[in-house]
Parts: C-alpha cells; sequence; structure tokens
C-alpha cells in the first residue's frame, strides 16, 4: 500500500482525497501528491511518542484526514493499528467502554488512537495523540513493507460471537486490492464516491485503500452523511461524474424508499449515465428492491449493467466473487425455489468448493456451505494457534449457497438457516418477504425458527398498528404466496423501535434475537401509535452503529 502512496506522488495535482461534510458544500481536499510527505511526518511524530515496528494500536477508525493519515503513518513504522468502530453520540458508553476494553485486553493494544470522539470515553490505556494539523516531512519517501509483514487488524462481523480479530499482511493486502480493481477494471482518472465506515473492510479496503492503489480520486463522506440526505448522495454522484461507488444493500432499500415517489422529470435531472460500477455486498441482497431500484433510476441513466453484487469477507482481506461491470443481473431459482442472485463467478486465486451436511461435496444446484482455500485468505486468527484452513487448507465460512452455470449464489448463514418439512430456507428470504408490506418498516424484522416454529419479529408503522390482528394476517397470508410456508398469528411480533440487537457494521444478531425471544426479553407492543426515536429522524438508523440497518 504504502509503495502505491509513493508513486501517486506523480498524480495530477488536482487529483486526490475530496472529503465532505455535506454533499452540498464543497469538499477539504487533500492532492495525492502531498500524501508521501504528510505520512512520513506522522510516521515521525507517532515515533516521539514511543510508537515502533509491531506495536499494537487501538484504533477508532473515525472519517477524517487525521485519521487516515494516523493509519498510514502507522503503517509506515510497522506498527499495527487494530481497526474498530468509533464511538458514536447513540452508542451506550459503557457497553462501548467494554468492547475498547476486551479488544485491547485480548490483543494487546499498548495504546489507543486519540480520536475526538474518545473525549467522551473512559479508557484505561495511554492515549495517543493526534499530531498538529498540516505537519509535514519535506522529500520524504516511503518504505516498501516485506510480504510478510501484518499491516493491520481488522475484525469479523461478530454476528455469533464477540468479533475475532483478522491479520492483514502486506501479501494479502496487495492480493485482494489487485483483485477488486482487475474486476472493476479501475483507473487513475476515475472518480469513486465512498460514505462507508472505514472500520468495516468494505469501506477501508473496498473504497479507501482501492483508490490509493490506482490513484484515482476518491470522495469520501461519513455514513451519517448519506443516511440524512440519500438522495443528495445520488446527485452528488451526477454533479461530480462519478465513475464508480461500493455499498451495501440497504444503500438501495434506503434510496428506494426516499427516491420511489419522485417525479420522473425529477430522476431524469440526476445524469448517473457516466456511472460504471456499483459493488453491492455486505448483505444479503433485496432483490425485488434492486430491480425496482434499477426500473426507477433507468430515467438517470443508471443502466442494470453497472451493479456488481458481490461476496467477500474479512477473513479475506474483502473480495472473494463479484460480477463485473457490463454484464446484467442474474437472478435464478434456489434449490429451495426462493430468487437467489448471483455474485459472480469466485476470483481465479482462490480455490472454493461447497459442501453439504454430511460432507459430501456438492455438484451444481445443490445447496452446501462454501468452502474456501488459497488467494488472500487469512493463514489464522490473531494471537490464535489454530489455522483457519483446518487440516486440509480449505476454510468453512458458515455461509451457505450453490453453484449455477460457475457462478457463486449466497443464500443464508448457516445458523440462519430453517428447515422445513425437509427443505432448507433462510431467515433473509422471510425478512425480505415480510418488509415487502406497506406497513412494515424497512430493515426492522427478524426471523428465527424456536421450538420447530418459525418466529417473525418486526416494527411497524402506525397504519399497521391500528389493527394488529389484521396485520399479523396480512403477515402470515404474504409468506404463504411469497415463499410457501404458513406461520402461525401468535408467532408473528410486533416490537418496539430498536429492540433487535445488531453487530457494529449493522447485521443482526440472530442467535441473540432467538435467545432473547425465548427468555421473553421481547415483547409485542399493545394496538396503537408507534412513537419513533427522537435519535431517529428519518425512522431508519441503527441504534447500534449509527448507520442504517444491515450496514
Amino acid at each position: 500500500m504504502l509503495e502505491h502512496i509513493q508513486r501517486n506522488q506523480e498524480s495530477p495535482p488536482e487529483r486526490g482525497l475530496h472529503l465532505y461534510q455535506k454533499f452540498s458544500d464543497p469538499s477539504a481536499f487533500v492532492a495525492y501528491r502531498d500524501f508521501p510527505e504528510r505520512v512520513a511526518a506522522y510516521a515521525d511524530f507517532f515515533r516521539g511518542q514511543g510508537i515502533r515496528p509491531g506495536t499494537r494500536v487501538l484504533f477508532p477508525f473515525e472519517t477524517s484526514t487525521a485519521v487516515i493519515f494516523s493509519f498510514l503513518g502507522l503503517l509506515e513504522i510497522g506498527a499495527v493499528p487494530l481497526s474498530v468502530k468509533p464511538f458514536l453520540m447513540n452508542t451506550p458508553r459503557d457497553a462501548y467502554q467494554d468492547f475498547l476494553g476486551r479488544v485491547a485486553r485480548d490483543f494487546g493494544a499498548g495504546s489507543v488512537l486519540g480520536v475526538p470522539g474518545l473525549a467522551a470515553v473512559e479508557v484505561s490505556l495511554p492515549v495517543l495523540a493526534l499530531p498538529p494539523a498540516g505537519i509535514r516531512d519535506p522529500g520524504a519517501r516511503l518504505r516498501t513493507p516485506g510480504d510478510d509483514e501484518l499491516a493491520f487488524v481488522q475484525f469479523s462481523s461478530g454476528s455469533t460471537s464477540f468479533p475475532k480479530g483478522v491479520p492483514v499482511r502486506h501479501d494479502s493486502l496487495r492480493a485482494n486490492l489487485a483483485m477488486i480493481t482487475r474486476t472493476d477494471a479501475r483507473r487513475p482518472e476515475e472518480r469513486v464516491s465512498s460514505w462507508l465506515p472505514l472500520y468495516h473492510d468494505m469501506g477501508l479496503v473496498g473504497g479507501l485503500l482501492s483508490c490509493l492503489a490506482v490513484g484515482c480520486d476518491l470522495l469520501l463522506a461519513e455514513p451519517v452523511t448519506f443516511l440524512y440526505d440519500a438522495p443528495g448522495w445520488w446527485e452528488h454522484m451526477a454533479r461530480e461524474r462519478v465513475d464508480g461507488t461500493v455499498i451495501p444493500n440497504f444503500a438501495i432499500d434506503y434510496s428506494l424508499r426516499l427516491m420511489r415517489d419522485l417525479e420522473p422529470e425529477d430522476i431524469a435531472a440526476i445524469d448517473l449515465s457516466q456511472m460504471r460500477s456499483i459493488y453491492l455486498g455486505s448483505e444479503p441482497v433485496n432483490i425485488p428492491n434492486l430491480l425496482a431500484f434499477v426500473d426507477l433510476m433507468a430515467a438517470a441513466g443508471l443502466g442494470r449493467d453497472v451493479f456488481m453484487p458481490c461476496y467477500g469477507m474479512a477473513e479475506t482481506v474483502l473480495l472473494v466473487s463479484s460480477r463485473p461491470p457490463g454484464s446484467d443481473i442474474r437472478v435464478v431459482p434456489s434449490p429451495a425455489g426462493v430468487p437467489a442472485i448471483s455474485v459472480g463467478r469466485p476470483m481465479s486465486e482462490f480455490t472454493v468448493r461447497l459442501r453439504d451436511s454430511d460432507g459430501r461435496v456438492c455438484g451444481e444446484n445443490e445447496l452446501g456451505e462454501i468452502e474456501l482455500a488459497g488467494g488472500s485468505l487469512a493463514s489464522s486468527y490473531l494471537d490464535n494457534p489454530l489455522p483457519l484452513g483446518g487440516n486440509d487448507g480449505f476454510y468453512a465460512t458458515g455461509d451457505i449457497g450453490f453453484v449455477d452455470g460457475g457462478e457463486l449464489f449466497i443464500t443464508g448463514r448457516i445458523s440462519d438457516r430453517i428447515k422445513v418439512n425437509g427443505q432448507s430456507f433462510f431467515a433473509a428470504d422471510f425478512e425480505q418477504a415480510v418488509e415487502q408490506l406497506p406497513f412494515v418498516r424497512e430493515g426492522r424484522t427478524a426471523v428465527v425458527q424456536s421450538d420447530g416454529n418459525i418466529v417473525v419479529l418486526t416494527e411497524v408503522d402506525r397504519a399497521g398498528r391500528q389493527d394488529v390482528e389484521g396485520s399479523r394476517a396480512r403477515i402470515v397470508e404474504h409468506l404463504v404466496r411469497a415463499i410457501g410456508v404458513t406461520v402461525r398469528d401468535g408467532d408473528v411480533h410486533f416490537l418496539r423501535p430498536g429492540q433487535l440487537p445488531r453487530t457494529s457494521s449493522g447485521k443482526l444478531q440472530r442467535r441473540a434475537i432467538a435467545r432473547a425471544y425465548e427468555q421473553g426479553e421481547l415483547r409485542g407492543l399493545p394496538a396503537g401509535p408507534v412513537p419513533r426515536p427522537a435519535d431517529d429522524p428519518a425512522g431508519c438508523q441503527n441504534s447500534a452503529t449509527g448507520v442504517g440497518p444491515g450496514f
């Protein structure tokens, strides 16, 4: 990565990082040709505070130029940032402090970067001060780290357990960045927009680092900027002639909800004809919403073939497979008959196989657990002597899918599988079906199986609360039509806002949800209007992360 930053010093002066507070405002700009001097100065400043090669620094990754240069400065030293979520205003302070303390204790952090958000948090670690603004080391040249050197640590999603540390070596980082930029055919003269959080693998690797690797413009904003102005983001990309972006499925669901009632002439005024590639990953794709959004945005010149459904994970640095730009969205029936979307062919660097519950290697159109070997797969979790790949070198991902025509389709997690009369369905199948109903709040449904029964836990709007029994009956009827499965009326429960626990990246913690339901901690509301939380003006904010649900 550092060698790419050094090479970018030869970039045109107008090319670099653009940081936006609002999409409608001018950006703060740092030219790529200034990066080496700034990174080197940050490294020297941290050395003065005792940071040495191998020092582990707890790194709450806020979205700012100072924090980005701090990250790169630590890489220049050979120190190891432990990339974690920053503190957000609506995060319970005690829980966040406990989280930082556990990460520091479990993974041997010697200090914590003193980002502005940390001022509201009590930490027991020495605080690594941020450098003064604008410092430089004129004429500095950055080093080229060795392949086997540890670059940074990112963390697994934590949907089923406490997040695991994934060590990212420089050779694996280089390899996965090459896969990303090869797949979308990225060019230095292009422009990429991202508002994904930088502590998340998709935001850090897919957004920030992929742009630094190629030397293309990065137009960067905080996640909350998108949350409060999703239509403004699409307008911003049109105005700035952006060529590509990387987003989770939530961005499509949320944008569709806010833009579906716009007049055709208003959509046509958003000229997105230059958009070439949109990586779409991080969570199950809501196929009906994606297709509806594609139809809606056709008037803006946004083609169906720019969307790139993809599959990846922290354990592989990021990307495993993706549809390339220029290929149409491909949807086929899963073995259970539910529509599934292609995430493309696996990268050639990986060996991929699927195995059923008996350990048999699956053929085409057979459901099985996805297992990976080779490529940029980590050798083990941080400080864990057990190899990630197991005895035969294959890593069992916990994801279930199938192959059709050489392309991979993801149907869900093993822990989210719902068995009905010998057939395998997945929680996301039911959740997306429920959220097609107009009175159900998008991104606020969890479906679990408890004592053999399918349980629907969801939030509904005021209209849905006026006739509780009628709303339950509509959900049951809709699931029969959409999935072919009957759910009992008594197993449909309407929740208060914010009751569903999520990971730091916004994914539902279904094990915790099932446990809470079985212990009687998730109670339905009585009939009547559903209050909206004071900190949720858009009706979509995730109380655990401050970003949209499913992010």
